[in-house]
């Protein structure tokens, strides 16, 4: 950890959370990543002895603890209260990031497993019949799709590499370069599905609704993209 030496409260704060990958790290923990594996998983970039590394730190610093997974081999990773208050800095920090520094999201550095998360995350559980639904994702590419489902029971959603047996209700198809765009606001989910980025194909419940529960990014509507621009008011041209 480097030491800025310096009486502030700004310098302190930079010591422990600006080293490489801190935030990513809490990032996830927020968003309900749990495990190494999860970790692994979500941040591929980050070697695994910087993880350690990185987990070590925040428990030293007490904005996470280690648990032993009840009746299981393994352990967890928690937010402590120090670590949960982090959540309002990170909006403000991603808030600044999507209006001055991310002009344009770069296709290259998606992560599928990331994204589906994320979408998972943001569903509107409200606006599911019965608050249950079982998605699939098709992400395309030069190979074959790759598939995840989102299960959503009792407002809860969790996303499984294979369907465990579950009737899929409604099939989401896209490249992963237009989950990016649609997730980060420069395209909405309407225009995604007229101009066939994006495919729904279910019930036409799910289809004629899908802007409703298909959530985006909560930054996406502080990007100046024309489109964003355009729905905030509407004598834009």
């Amino acid at each position: 950890m480097f030491d800025y030496e310096e009486a502030c409260p700004i310098s302190k704060a930079a010591s422990v959370l600006c080293e490489r990958w801190t935030l990513q790290i809490i990032r996830e923990m927020l968003m309900g990543a749990r495990h190494f594996s999860e970790f692994t998983q979500l941040l591929p970039k980050m070697s695994p002895s910087l993880l350690t590394s990185r987990l070590k730190s925040l428990e030293d610093q007490g904005i996470i603890v280690r648990k032993k997974i009840p009746e299981k081999k393994g352990y967890q990773y928690l937010l402590t209260p120090s670590g949960l208050a982090l959540k309002p800095v990170l909006t403000e920090l991603g808030k600044w990031g999507i209006q001055w520094v991310f002009e344009r999201m770069d296709p290259d550095q998606l992560n599928i497993s990331a994204i589906v998360r994320d979408y998972a995350v943001a569903l509107n559980t409200e606006q599911l019949p019965g608050g249950e639904c079982t998605i699939q994702v098709n992400v395309t590419g030069e190979n074959e799709p790759v598939k995840k489902f989102i299960l959503v029971r009792d407002g809860s959603t969790q996303v499984c590499e294979d369907n465990i047996g579950c009737d899929v209700d409604v099939y989401i198809t896209a490249d992963l370069a237009t989950l990016g765009r649609v997730w980060y606001g420069e395209m909405s989910i309407l225009s995604a599905c007229k101009k066939d980025n994006l495919k729904v194909v279910g019930p036409p419940f799910y289809v004629q609704n899908v802007s409703k529960w298909l959530g985006t990014s909560q930054f996406a509507a502080y990007r100046n993209s024309p489109e964003n621009v355009s729905a905030i008011n509407p004598a834009t041209t």
